[in-house]
């Protein structure tokens, strides 16, 4: 693993991250953990451990890293003041969802190139004054700059979804330009069952509720299916449970809470640490292996609130690499052109599943057979056995052509031999 330079070859670059509470997964590569190991070893050699100690060995870290990590806020810290040198190049990930002034934070300490790196049919900047919004605080830097004109290169080709995921977001999104990747079609374990994905719609006439004292909405019924889906997903498929694989998100914060203390209750502590369940704002810029979604909103006057929003829809069904599982009521939601059109993608795909109480009846082994995908045969071996084919048919037709090359001559010799027959005679 690495980074490739210019001749293809693979180095290893030297990576700080800086900021608060940091992933377990790149934790090796934090500021704390490597002030850490650095003052160990200090400590180790009978030298001291003082404050002046910790800011010379940040600051040499800093300085001899190629590449660092930070949010947009966290690089106006003070530690970026004291570095001895400036950055090359800055690059701005999710620029798309950023407000003007925090795109500036960086670019403070000076660079020779800038890339903004963002997705405009994506959730923009969170923004809670209406009175800012008005005023335009939300737009970010990327917009502006598309806005006026400023070149912008898109990327096409997509590594992340399975083909089945991706084919209606790019229609519905992007144009149509979208491309996959290589490799991205392989099966998994789980799409042996039509209702593990690739794209799946679970229509759920639920009930929505206001969670007491906070005002969110909430459905319990998507919440009793969804442990249904987890636990039918878990119990097949161990592998699902070995590490975080599995993300559960919804537009709602109420939702999140009661999906956490659910999980909890159903699956036991451990299950945060390999269910990943967050709000879909939250969950921008992250990806897992399967993603199930619930949109909870549920009503006869198919108000939908902020799931109408299309960069919301976007992001929340573009998070998944094998498999979205979508939990919603088609009734609600039908009420929005998009969502009109993600039902019927699901149905002219036979991937959607209407369901209805008791929820256990739909994950009975009776029901599981009938949802049972054939295992198609691969086209490579599909390819091979044409390949196989011709070559018979090609090798019979060299045989016909001799056999009919023998035929010929024995008929010369027996015409020749009925000649004689007849020149002999009676005797």
């Amino acid at each position: 693993s690495g980074i490739r330079d210019e001749n293809n070859n693979t180095y290893n670059p030297k990576i700080v991250r800086i900021g608060l509470k940091a992933h377990h997964s790149v934790k090796a590569v934090s500021m704390d953990y490597l002030i850490q190991q650095k003052l160990s070893g200090v400590a180790s050699d009978g030298g001291r451990r003082g404050a002046g100690e910790y800011d010379r060995i940040r600051a040499s870290l800093l300085d001899e890293a190629a590449i660092v990590f930070s949010t947009l806020s966290f690089s106006g810290s003070a530690i970026f003041t004291r570095m001895t040198r400036a950055f090359d190049v800055v690059i701005i990930d999710e620029a798309a969802q950023a407000v003007e002034p925090a795109t500036l934070v960086p670019l403070v300490h000076g660079c020779r190139q800038v890339f903004l790196v963002g997705d405009p049919v994506q959730l923009p900047a969170t923004v809670i004054s209406k009175t800012a919004q008005n005023l335009g605080y939300r737009t970010s830097l990327f917009q502006r700059f598309q806005a006026a004109g400023f070149p912008v290169q898109m990327l096409k080709i997509q590594y992340r979804m399975h083909p089945e995921i991706s084919v209606f977001p790019s229609k519905e999104f992007y144009e149509g330009i979208l491309e996959d990747g290589e490799g991205l079609n392989k099966k998994r374990p789980w799409h042996s069952y039509s209702c593990f994905g690739p794209f799946c719609f679970f229509d759920v006439d639920g009930v929505e509720s206001q969670l007491s004292g906070s005002g969110s909405t909430v459905n319990e019924d998507e919440v009793g299916f969804i442990t249904l889906l987890y636990h039918q997903l878990a119990m097949r498929y161990p592998e699902l449970k070995s590490s975080s694989q599995v993300a559960v998100i919804s537009p709602y914060r109420g939702q999140v809470k009661l999906l956490k203390d659910h999980f909890r209750s159903t699956f036991g502590d451990q299950s945060k640490e390999v269910i990943d369940v967050n709000t879909v704002d939250g969950f921008q810029g992250r990806e897992k292996e399967l993603v199930i979604f619930s949109c909870v909103r549920c009503n006869k006057e198919q108000n939908i609130g902020f799931v109408s929003d299309f960069r919301r829809m976007n992001v929340a069904i573009t998070r998944a690499r094998s498999a979205v599982l979508v939990i919603g009521s088609a009734s609600t939601l039908k009420k929005d052109k998009h969502w009109t059109n993600l039902v019927e993608s699901a149905k002219e795909r036979n991937r959607y599943f209407k369901v209805t109480k008791p929820f256990t009846a739909f994950f009975t082994e009776d029901s599981f057979k009938t949802m049972k995908v054939e295992r198609p045969v691969p086209e490579a071996r599909i390819s091979q056995a044409i390949e196989a084919i011709n070559e018979v048919v090609a090798r019979q037709e060299v045989m016909d052509a001799d056999d009919a090359g023998d035929n010929q001559a024995d008929g010369d010799d027996y015409d020749a031999m009925e000649a004689d027959d007849g020149g002999g005679g009676d005797d």
